[in-house]
């Protein structure tokens, strides 16, 4: 590897007398610089640094001065300037390592190798162990980033180079490129000369102050970067640095938030940081280019992890436009806070619950996608856009036991949303049957009408059941659903079917329409629990119900329970309710006649056989009683085209 030279000193005045490189127009400047500095004191030190960008030549300058006693003139200096390439001076771990590589002449006819570029290893190491002066760097870092004083005070010359060389082996390249500094010890502040320096050194008055003072200890980012200048190359400070200054618009200046968003990231305090954050990179890097790879790292989670979800709360509110959007890995990372910020994630869920853009659903997935069916409900509680988009995505959390925690508005709310197909329905509306609340009934019903008054009725099978009255109510405001075939098999008590009878109103327009079939399927299968007049109105009812229905199956439900009530009426033992029923539906006969309900029974009987054309054979199976058969040929024999039905039963 090569690197351009040049070399300055004395031949009938201070002058260029070598260089690899043409300086053309900078001569003049570089030779100047190169002269010695005005009060500077040697003492023991050989010599003193400058360092200084030339754009106009593409180089970074880095001199060293040192004292030239042997010429004729007092006042007489050497200096090797080193011409480097920026991207040599960038990749260079230590510039330590580049006070190894300057050469003083020999003597004043030592300069032909100065003409030709300087060979060098490709991998330079510095071997310097020597201690930094923690003070001195300090002050250093003040200078630099803290309008700190730019003339360092020195107890001798040459105690600020080894400082200097460490700060700027911190700096990140567009810093070192830029620095301009000089090391030479003088006695008074200087005037600026040539050059306008960044740092400078003066001799202290009281060399034992210079040593211990340092004014700025306390302040929170100089000690975090003097600590991480002792560091050197392990440092973890100057990667961060490296990285995060390669795109920053405002250089100096960004190096004091730079160190405090490194502090943020080494000590998390989500909810403090997010607010400190965001002030932080606003005030420091306007603009969405200032910093954009540190503000990409911040909302993608690389950086103050655990601020991200506030973070991105903060941004996607206010839509700031000074942050960039997350980008699909950074999304992923938002996983990674639950449950520890399971609250942010989730106010970052209710941002972008209602976001159509795939962005925004990828956010919302990432935020909200670990939350167990079990603590569903619980936690999305002050969450309703999330509840809302998780549950249409996931509406078989309904069925989750924590659900039955939720109060009857929300649950009715809810349950609107339910598909009738999902798994564990029918549980769920079991579990809803203690509730006193008429909308959460209302809402099973209209959503899953057969589903609800299946479970109902199941519920309702057992006596000491926990159903509350609502239930029982809306079923019977819906006599299609209660009446339908599948739900009156369900019925297992004779006791439940007379209680829904009667909550129907016995003889509404749905129920005569329905007709017997549902009650005599469900008749055939229940247990007889009643006795005496409920169960004589329950036979008076269907067996009413079948005659004034008609229809092709009614006979079955005659044939079933005619001989029970008219035995009944017979031995004038049906009384009551079950009396009115049968009689409010009777055929007028004549006044003296009225009296006779059983003969009215048999002649409606009768008539409702010819009328739907049921088998004969049925109306000859109505009974068995000698008497009773012989009352039956007389009605159908009165009965206009009963003769088929009187023959039956003689025969």
């Amino acid at each position: 590897m090569k690197l351009d030279q040049c070399l300055f000193g004395y031949d009938d005045g201070h002058k260029l007398l070598a260089s690899s490189l043409p300086l053309g127009s900078e001569t003049s400047f570089l030779t100047e610089l190169s002269d010695l500095a005005p009060g500077t004191v040697f003492g023991r030190s050989e010599g003193y640094w400058t360092g200084i960008p030339v754009p106009t030549i593409g180089r970074y300058v880095l001199m060293r001065t040192w004292p030239a006693p042997e010429m004729s003139r007092p006042g007489c200096v050497w200096t090797h300037a080193l011409l480097i390439e920026p991207a040599f001076l960038e990749s260079i771990e230590q510039l330590s390592v580049l006070q190894e590589l300057v050469i003083r002449p020999a003597n004043p006819a030592d300069t032909a190798r100065y003409r030709e570029p300087l060979a060098i290893e490709a991998s330079l190491i510095a071997n310097s162990s020597a201690p930094i002066d923690d003070v001195i760097v300090r002050r250093l870092l003040a200078a630099l980033y803290a309008k700190g004083e730019s003339a360092i005070e020195v107890a001798s010359p040459g105690e600020l180079d080894g400082p200097l060389f460490a700060v700027w082996s911190q700096q990140w390249p567009r810093l070192r490129r830029n620095l301009r500094f000089q090391t030479s010890a003088s006695q008074v502040h200087r005037s600026p000369g040539v050059a306008r320096f960044d740092i400078t050194a003066v001799l202290g008055l009281r060399p034992e102050a210079v040593k211990t003072r340092s004014e700025e200890a306390d302040i929170a980012w100089l000690s975090v970067a003097a600590s991480d200048v002792q560091d050197g190359t392990k440092g973890s400070l100057r990667r961060f640095l490296w990285r995060y200054g390669q795109d920053v618009r405002r250089q100096r200046s960004s190096f004091r938030p730079l160190i405090e968003i490194k502090e943020m990231n080494s000590s998390p305090q989500e909810k403090i940081t997010a607010s400190r954050l965001i002030n932080t990179v606003r005030n420091s890097f306007p603009g969405q280019e200032d910093a954009g790879l540190l503000k990409q790292d911040l909302v993608d989670g690389v950086l103050v992890s655990s601020a991200q979800a506030v973070l991105l709360c903060k941004l996607l509110y206010q839509d700031d436009p000074d942050f960039p959007p997350p980008t699909k890995t950074g999304v992923v990372r938002l996983k990674k806070l639950w449950p520890e910020q399971s609250s942010e994630l989730l106010d970052l869920g209710e941002i972008t619950a209602i976001a159509t853009d795939s962005l925004g659903s990828l956010i919302f997935e990432a935020a909200t996608s670990q939350i167990e069916a079990s603590e569903f409900w619980a936690l999305t509680s002050g969450y309703p856009h999330v509840r809302g988009r998780i549950f249409q995505e996931r509406p078989e959390l309904l069925v989750e036991d924590a659900a039955l925690e939720l109060d009857d508005v929300t649950l009715a709310e809810q349950l609107r949303l339910v598909p009738r197909e999902i798994k564990g329905l029918s549980d769920l509306i079991f579990r809803l049957l203690p509730r006193k609340d008429e909308r959460l009934a209302v809402v099973a019903f209209e959503q899953f009408p057969i589903i609800t008054a299946a479970q109902v009725i199941q519920a309702s099978n057992d006596p000491n059941a926990n159903v509350a009255g609502v239930w029982a109510k809306e079923l019977a405001r819906r006599p299609k659903v209660l009446l339908n075939p599948e739900i009156m098999v369900l019925i297992t008590r004779a006791s439940l079917l007379y209680k829904l009878a009667d909550s129907l109103g016995w003889f509404k327009p749905e129920v005569i329409t329905a007709g017997p079939g549902p009650w005599v399927d469900a008749l055939k299968k229940v247990s007889n629990d009643l006795w005496g007049d409920q169960e004589d109105t329950l036979n008076s009812f269907i067996l009413t119900l079948a005659l004034v229905s008609g229809g092709d199956e009614g006979w079955k439900a005659v044939e079933m329970l005619f001989d029970a009530v008219h035995d009944r009426v017979l031995s004038g033992r049906l009384h009551g309710q079950a009396r009115e029923i049968l009689v409010s539906w009777l055929p007028e006969v004549g006044w003296f006649a009225s009296r006779d309900v059983g003969l009215r029974l048999r002649l409606l009987v009768a008539d409702t056989y010819v009328r739907n054309k049921w088998p004969a054979k049925s109306y000859a199976r109505l009974t068995r009683d000698i008497k009773a058969r012989k009352m039956l040929v007389d009605a159908a024999s009165d009965t206009p085209g009963g003769e088929p039905y009187s023959n039956a039963v003689s025969w």
